[in-house]
């Protein structure tokens, strides 16, 4: 065994052993994020007392698994700042994105709704409706000043019966830099000082910083930036078990962590903004990344490292600092925990479920026990037919369970996963992976007859919340999918000259 496979089996063994004496939520138990949202902030959590609604920074990256960051435990990488983000506020070992897909994945987060909620908001290339709630707008409302800087929402269209602005709310990319290969010449720092200076004097603040990096173009050479200004060099870079470790491989890999130490650096420079301008104590700093890894069987893939999302966050005046959650969170319940936090009311139609109780509790571990669980999937990303990587998983503290609706592309499915070389309508293929046995989701036990009551229950559970949520691929009403697959297929074949 390499040392960097012994390493994950202990950092995933011990994450998936936390707290196994608390009962899990069994088939036909409330749904993690099913709660109504209730019509008074004050029963999500809302802040009392003299402090005035907080700012909210959302600081998210473009492409990145969960170990990638040092606090983690697994990967070497040089990430000073977002470790201090989670040593002097939280640290979340199980986040997950609504789906392993940028648009997707961000209009969860804007929303506060499972991504196939979303109509043509479910798929990358397609559009975020108006007729839902975004965040920007709704703490807009309630007075915050707000914006964003870098990605925000996307790549897709702008909805056609709607202002033309991002989801993400009123763009600051006017100021740039000189940029590295590969990367993106806009300042998000200098971009953040641009709109605190435009704030209404006393009005809190809402900004999403959306890092471009570490998405491709990747410039060849980072490898060796990253041994240069950072001293790791190619044979000390972390592999996940699921990829061949190659040169080739260990080049890109490398090419990678030098972009998140570029973002974590980009992170130390907004916190050195807010602590310049004396705005750090009561200000919510959220930091994740929108979805996996950009390596084979991660990003755009149902496997863990696709949807498992790094997650620290830090409020110096209200959250006790240097505590681990165990709890899942999803990218459905970051709006209404914002929204929560400013004291705004939540729209009933959210079905994330605000973990505001989760960040203010001083507890470390397991918080809440009915966040045992966590619902992901995907319905497109690029790919032609006859492939398809339509599917949904639901991720449990052992086990991650997949239906896949298709065939996936090649490159998105290891060898000897079990998938047919083609599937009748309405079939599915499925998967079962132990992960505290199996880290990296090496071995399908779904046709394993030890593991068949647990694929039950786990296939039974997860129905029960897509019918709940009303989903598509559980309701049969695939009509307005099917369009909109049509669409964003015929726009890759254009290649999206609208």
């Amino acid at each position: 065994m390499t040392p960097s496979r012994h390493a994950a089996l202990s950092v995933f063994s011990t994450l998936a052993g936390i707290a196994v004496s608390l009962p899990g939520v069994a088939r036909g138990d409330a749904p993690r994020n099913a709660t109504p949202a209730p019509s008074s902030p004050k029963a999500q959590g809302a802040p009392a007392g003299a402090l005035p609604p907080p700012n909210v920074i959302v600081f998210i990256t473009d492409d990145e698994s969960w170990l990638e960051r040092s606090a983690y435990g697994w990967s070497n990488l040089p990430t000073p700042h977002f470790d201090r983000v989670a040593r002097e506020g939280v640290l979340f070992n199980r986040c997950y994105t609504s789906a392993p897909s940028c648009a997707p994945s961000r209009a969860s987060l804007l929303t506060g709704r499972n991504f196939w909620e979303l109509e043509q908001g479910a798929f990358i290339q397609g559009w975020l409706p108006a007729k839902f709630p975004r965040l920007p707008d709704l703490l807009q409302s309630a007075g915050y000043h707000t914006g964003y800087t870098g990605k925000g929402w996307g790549p897709g269209l702008l909805p056609p019966d709607a202002p033309k602005k991002n989801p993400a709310g009123t763009a600051y990319n006017q100021l740039k830099r000189k940029a590295e290969k590969g990367m993106s010449n806009i300042d998000y720092p200098a971009n953040l000082n641009a709109f605190l200076d435009q704030r209404p004097e006393g009005s809190p603040f809402y900004f999403w910083i959306g890092s471009i990096e570490p998405h491709t173009p990747l410039d060849p050479d980072n490898y060796k930036k990253l041994e240069a200004r950072h001293g790791i060099k190619l044979g000390d870079v972390t592999m996940p078990g699921f990829v061949p470790d190659t040169p080739e491989m260990r080049r890109t890999r490398a090419a990678v962590q030098y972009e998140i130490c570029h973002a974590d650096d980009d992170l130390g420079r907004v916190i050195e903004t807010l602590e310049r301008r004396g705005l750090l104590e009561n200000t919510i700093i959220f930091v994740t990344g929108d979805n996996g890894t950009q390596i084979p069987y991660s990003k755009a893939t149902p496997y863990d490292w696709g949807v498992h999302e790094p997650l620290a966050v830090m409020w110096p005046a209200r959250v006790k600092p240097g505590r681990r959650v165990d709890d899942f969170v999803n990218f459905a319940d970051f709006a209404p925990t914002i929204l929560a936090a400013a004291g705004a009311a939540i729209p009933g139609g959210m079905s994330g479920r605000s973990f505001l109780d989760v960040l203010l509790s001083e507890k470390t571990g397991r918080i809440d026990p009915a966040r045992s669980w966590t619902v992901t999937g995907l319905e497109w990303h690029g790919e032609l037919p006859p492939y398809s990587s339509a599917a949904r998983a639901i991720r449990d503290e052992r086990y991650h369970y997949i239906a896949n609706y298709a065939i996936r592309p090649a490159n998105r499915t290891p060898a000897g996963r079990g998938a047919p070389a083609e599937l009748k309508p309405g079939e599915i293929w499925e998967e079962l992976y132990d992960c505290e046995t199996d880290p990296w989701q090496l071995t399908n036990l779904a046709a394993s007859p030890a593991h068949a009551e647990t694929k039950a229950r786990l296939a039974g559970q997860l129905r029960d919340y897509q019918l709940q949520t009303r989903d598509p691929r559980a309701t049969g009403d695939m009509k307005l999918f099917d369009e909109t697959r049509a669409l964003v297929e015929g726009r890759k074949k254009n290649n999206y000259q609208d």
